[in-house]
């Protein structure tokens, strides 16, 4: 694995340009109106989905941190003007707080130590504020328990999480716990044959993300401290 880049520059930049389904259908499915808000993007990579949301969005400041700093580098260069900030980090950066909205995608899996992630974004977040998960990397994925089982040792993963674990986590944090199916339409095929690809056959790609690929919400208590 690469230390400045989660796979590498040019691997990285391909990644996050096929997220752009997977965004637009996190967008979809949320019951946030992001218009004004104060937003996190836990493990942000090269910022993508927070320019998205400047743009599409209107939210007022994006707050990115990722461990990889060669993403970072990226997302800063690309962001412009907007009012996007970027940090490498493996957790909230010291100062970060009162966000009104954090996101993440396929973050969850590579954590080793979920409950601090867990009180890091609780943290984080105003009362009343919401967490975002997507996670489709767990271990009632049948296609995600194969690729991890092949793929753990490589790239230094840890356990593969069960989703009512991830849940148990989070509430014991202090969260409220809901999930969700992403509000999908056509999910792409062509182009989708690289080292990211975990796809198998048509079926077993489609119920991948159209069950297994899942939107977690953490939502911390209005009267929370």
């Amino acid at each position: 694995m690469s230390t400045s880049y989660w796979r590498g520059a040019a691997e990285d930049e391909a990644m996050q340009d096929e997220h752009g389904f997977i965004w637009k259908a996190m967008l979809d499915t949320i019951d946030t109106d992001l218009k004004g808000s104060r937003v996190l993007d836990a493990g942000c990579n090269r910022g993508g989905f927070l320019r998205l949301l400047v743009d599409a969005a209107g939210i007022a400041e994006g707050y990115g941190y990722d461990p990889a700093p060669g993403a970072i580098t990226d997302a800063r260069s690309i962001a412009g003007a907007r009012p996007l900030t970027f940090e490498v980090a493996d957790t909230v950066p010291e100062g970060w707080g009162d966000f009104d909205v954090a996101f993440s995608h396929e973050v969850l899996y590579l954590l080793e130590n979920l409950p601090a992630h867990a009180t890091d974004l609780f943290g984080a977040l105003r009362p009343g504020g919401s967490y975002f998960a997507v996670m489709g990397v767990h271990a009632e994925s049948p296609l995600m328990s194969s690729w991890h089982a092949q793929s753990a040792v490589e790239l230094g993963l840890p356990k593969l999480y069960e989703l009512d674990v991830v849940a148990r986590n989070f509430e014991h944090a202090g969260f409220s716990v809901s999930v969700a199916n992403l509000k999908l339409g056509f999910v792409p095929v062509s182009g989708y044959r690289h080292g990211h690809d975990h796809r198998r056959d048509l079926l077993a790609w489609l119920d991948y993300y159209s069950r297994e690929k899942v939107l977690l919400r953490f939502t911390r208590p209005s009267s929370s401290p």
